[in-house]
C-alpha cells in the first residue's frame, strides 16, 4: 500500500541579494508531500529514526540496522515497498560485536558493519568478508588516545583500507578528525583549526571527579563518491577533504540571516545533572546545523538548521516546539537562500536526497513513511 498522506505546495518569497548562480533563489517554490512504505504485512524497525543506515548507489535502495537486534532491512525507495531482511551474529567467526552503531553501503552488495569491539565488511548473507583487526589502543602514531571514545567510522569508497574517523574525549582535549590504515594500524591527525571552537561548547557531568555524562557530540562526517565532508552542528563551517589528493578546503558556509554559530555560554564542567540537563537545553535552544546533502539533479546542496523550544509543566521542561529552516547551497558551499519550514515543526532525523527531492523520515504511528521537499 502507497499513501499520499497529504499535499502542501506553499511559495516563499524571500531576498537573498545578488547570487552568483544561474538560477534565481529570490522567489522559491516549495512542494510537500508524504509518503508510506508498504511494510508487507512485516512489523518494520524504525527505532532510532534510521540513525544507522545508507543507501546504495543509484539510491534505489535504503538499508537500515536495528543495533540491539542487528537485523538489517531492506527498503526498495522507488516502489516505496519492503524488500528483505538480514540477520547478522554477534558473535562468532561472523560476530558484529554488541550494539553495532557503525553501516555503510559499500560497492557490490558489501556493507561496513561495526561496534566498539569489532568491525568488518560483510555481504547480504550475513557472512564476513574481511575484519578490521585492530583497537585504538593498538594504533601507532603521535597521538594519545586515552580519554578518547569513537564517534563515528567512514570507510574510503575507493580504498576499503583506509578509515575515516571522529574521536571525541571525556577529558578536556579536542575532538580528533583522522584516518587509519587498516592494514598498517597507523593513524593520522588531520588537525582543523577553523573548528577549534567546539570545544567552547562541550559540557561534562562529573559526579566526584568522575565524568558521567558529556555533550560532545557536534562533528558529523558525510562522503560523496570524492570526498569526504565534514560538518558540525554548532557553526556552519564546511571542511572536504578529497580522497584523491588528500587535501583540505575550507568553507564558510555562512547563512545569509541565521546565526553562523552558536552563542550560548556554558561552563565546561558540572557537578549536577539538573545543571547539565539546563545547559544542555541552552544549546539546544541556540541554533543547530545538520549536514549538507547533495541534490545531483538540480545541483544544490541541502542543510537544516533548528532551534528547539520548551515549556514548563509541573516543575518540569518539555520539548515543545521546532523551528525549521532549509538552507540551499551551491557546489562550493556558499549559502543560496534560507526557508523557513512554516508547516514543519520537528527535529529533521535521517534525510537524503532522491528524485530531485529532500526525503526526511517520518514515523507515520510506527510506519514507515517520508515527507518529500522539493524545491521549484
Amino acid at each position: 500500500m502507497k499513501n499520499s498522506l497529504f499535499f502542501l505546495s506553499i511559495i516563499l518569497l524571500y531576498s537573498c541579494g545578488k547570487k552568483e548562480s544561474t538560477k534565481d533563489y529570490s522567489q522559491i517554490e516549495i512542494s510537500m508531500d508524504t509518503v508510506m512504505v508498504d511494510a508487507k504485512d512485516e512489523i518494520l524497525s524504525l527505532a532510532g529514526d534510521l540513525m544507522v543506515s545508507d543507501l546504495s548507489a543509484d539510491k534505489s535502495l535504503l538499508y537500515y540496522l536495528n543495533p540491539r537486534t542487528l537485523q538489517l532491512e531492506i527498503v526498495d525507495l522507488d516502489e516505496l515497498e519492503f524488500v528483505q531482511r538480514v540477520q547478522y551474529d554477534e558473535e562468532g567467526p561472523n560476530g558484529i560485536g554488541r550494539f553495532a552503531m557503525q553501516f555503510q553501503v559499500l560497492l557490490d552488495e558489501k556493507f561496513f558493519l561495526g561496534s566498539f569491539s569489532s568491525k568488518g565488511i560483510f555481504d547480504l548473507s550475513s557472512t564476513r568478508i574481511s575484519k578490521y583487526d585492530f583497537l585504538m589502543e593498538d594504533l601507532k602514531g603521535d597521538q594519545d588516545f586515552e580519554g578518547y571514545v569513537e564517534k563515528s567510522i567512514v570507510v574510503n569508497p575507493k580504498d576499503e583500507n583506509q578509515l575515516f574517523t571522529i574521536l571525541i574525549s571525556w577529558n578536556d582535549q579536542l575532538s580528533l578528525v583522522g584516518s587509519i590504515d587498516a592494514q598498517t594500524k597507523e593513524f593520522k591527525n588531520y588537525p582543523i583549526p577553523a573548528l577549534d571552537y567546539l570545544s567552547s561548547f562541550k559540557l561534562v557531568y562529573s559526579e566526584g571527579g568522575t565524568p558521567r555524562a558529556m555533550l560532545a557530540d557536534f562533528l558529523d562526517l558525510s562522503r560523496s563518491e570524492k570526498m569526504l565532508i565534514i560538518s558540525s552542528k554548532v557553526g556552519a563551517d564546511i571542511y572536504t577533504f578529497d580522497f584523491a589528493t588528500e587535501s583540505f578546503i575550507h568553507y564558510p558556509a555562512e547563512p545569509i540571516t541565521l546565526p553562523v554559530k552558536k552563542t550560548a555560554k556554558i561552563p565546561q564542567v558540572v557537578e549536577s545533572m539538573e545543571e547539565f540537563q539546563k545547559h544542555n537545553r541552552s544549546l539546544g535552544q541556540d541554533i543547530n546545523f545538520s549536514a549538507p546533502v547533495w541534490d545531483d539533479e538540480n545541483e544544490l546542496y541541502y542543510r537544516f538548521a533548528h532551534f528547539l523550544k520548551y515549556k514548563e509543566e509541573d516543575s518540569k521542561f518539555i520539548h515543545s516546539d521546532t523551528e525549521v529552516h532549509l538552507m540551499l547551497l551551491d557546489k562550493e558551499f556558499k549559502v543560496l537562500s534560507e526557508i523557513l519550514l512554516e508547516n514543519y515543526k520537528k527535529v529533521p532525523v535521517k534525510h537524503f536526497a532522491k528524485d530531485g527531492m529532500l526525503w526526511v523520515f517520518e514515523n507515520l504511528e510506527d510506519e514507515m513513511g517520508f515527507v518529500r521537499i522539493k524545491i521549484k
